[in-house]
């Protein structure tokens, strides 16, 4: 193994000012002051700062006082790790959505670990950061473990809506504001805009399509190993790290941070540069689906064609099939009435990969919103409805008002499917009769627990 990592490392570092820089496979980066040949890049235990006389102050690198510390900077100034170094030609940009972000180890059962920041990038990748000193003997083998757990979990127990609710906090409005000025996303309806984008957060969790990013003052070679073994072997799974060396000046309260991406090999960058499959170029159909589902046997095919002979007699509910990858699926929206997001998606209709169950999504905490449901009292009837239907999923599912749950389709049999859908049509029935009736702003119970 040694020497396959080590094949992979066979490059010249330039150091300028105190940064690395590198040639590679024939490419020169210009203004090199000296050249080493290292299998890792070197980074100066200084920095140099030259004034407008020329003159060059020497500063010294120092270590970070405490791991909090350095979680403080990252959480305040998410753009110090380096989205130019991760992607060159479309550099990533950061949107923090929590820190200390719960994961659970189970679905519906209480958090288990919690990682150091959640961020997304402008495609709706979630990445994971974790913060260790190098001091702290765990930032080598011992924390990749830890982060393969968080990946894990997060990825199959998170969803959408409750990173969605993470982050807008308590004024969605001007979250939705912040996130489509981060966007760029141009005209169009911010609502539709933020829907799509935390839609598009799910379908990368619910495929593995996640980044994991290590952060230290150090990063050791053996972790540096462990990164581009694991970044090199996993195709969806980008495992990076980043050192960032903090300098300061004797008697100056003046400091500079140097950010440096580690772990990510010529060969590994190209491949992930380029445009990944995540999505179909074209939406899978209701027959696709329906045939995908069967496959997981009677039962399921049962409940699957249930849901969408209902959809289809529905004169109120569109069909859209879904654009993921791996998981093949159908969007039910219900034509609300309402001038401003007319069409809320209410239910979801998934296939899953083999060995895992169809599932059945329905976003309790988008129908919440939506008058008159946004009124307390709806809410609990709403809620008291979907619970008295002898449903396992909502059974152990608390605050259900803010969860958008998947059933699987197998907990559906024996009439259930249909009492739910009769809920889902009360709630249209009722929507549409509100329709001139204007939507409150969104309240407390639009913070997750």
């Amino acid at each position: 193994m040694l020497s396959y990592i080590g094949s992979l490392h066979e490059r010249f570092t330039l150091l300028v000012a105190g940064t690395a820089s590198f040639r590679a496979r024939g490419r020169r980066r210009d203004g090199p002051v000296c050249l080493l040949r290292a299998y890792y890049p070197v980074v100066s235990d200084s920095i140099f700062l030259q004034a407008d006389d020329g003159s060059l102050t020497e500063v010294s690198g120092t270590p970070f006082a405490a791991e909090a510390d350095l979680q403080e900077l990252l959480a305040r100034y998410v753009d110090l790790l380096p989205g130019a170094q991760i992607n060159r030609d479309s550099p990533r940009r950061w949107l923090l959505i929590k820190r200390e972000a719960g994961i659970p180890s189970q679905e519906g059962g209480g958090d288990w670990w919690s990682v150091d920041h959640l961020v997304v990038d402008q495609d709706a990748i979630p990445t994971f950061v974790e913060v260790k000193r190098a001091s702290d003997t765990r930032v080598r083998r011992e924390v990749v473990a830890q982060m393969l757990d968080y990946a894990a979990n997060g990825s199959a127990f998170w969803s959408p809506e409750r990173l969605r609710t993470w982050y807008e906090g308590d004024d969605p409005e001007a979250a939705t504001e912040r996130l489509v000025t981060w966007l760029n996303a141009g005209e169009g309806d911010p609502a539709d805009i933020a829907s799509s984008f935390w839609e598009t957060v799910g379908t990368n969790l619910r495929e593995g399509k996640i980044r994991l990013v290590f952060v230290a003052d150090e990063i050791p070679p053996s972790l540096a190993r462990l990164v581009e073994f694991l970044n090199e072997q996993m195709p969806r799974l980008e495992v990076l790290a980043v050192e960032i060396r903090q300098y300061r000046a004797t008697d100056s309260s003046t400091r500079a941070l140097v950010p440096r991406l580690v772990g990510q090999t010529a060969r590994t960058q190209a491949a992930k540069e380029r445009p990944a499959a995540a999505r179909r170029s074209a939406r899978w159909t209701a027959r696709e689906v329906l045939e995908w589902i069967g496959q997981a046997g009677d039962d399921a095919a049962a409940v699957a064609s249930v849901v969408h002979q209902w959809a289809e007699r529905h004169p109120h509910v569109q069909i859209t099939g879904g654009s993921g990858v791996s998981y093949p699926s159908i969007m039910l929206s219900a034509d609300s009435g309402r001038s401003k997001d007319r069409y809320p998606a209410v239910l979801a209709l998934y296939g899953s990969p083999a060995g895992k169950s169809p599932m059945l999504e329905i976003r309790v905490r988008k129908m919440c919103e939506v008058p008159p449901y946004d009124r307390p009292e709806m809410r609990a009837q709403l809620v008291a409805d979907l619970q008295g239907l002898g449903i396992p999923r909502f059974d152990s599912e608390s605050a259900l008002a803010e969860k958008r749950p998947n059933i699987p389709l197998n907990e559906l049999t024996g009439g259930r499917a249909e009492r739910l859908l009769s809920v889902v049509a009360q709630w249209i029935d009722e929507a549409r009769a509100h329709a001139a009736e204007p939507q409150a702003a969104s309240e407390g119970y639009d913070s997750a627990g």
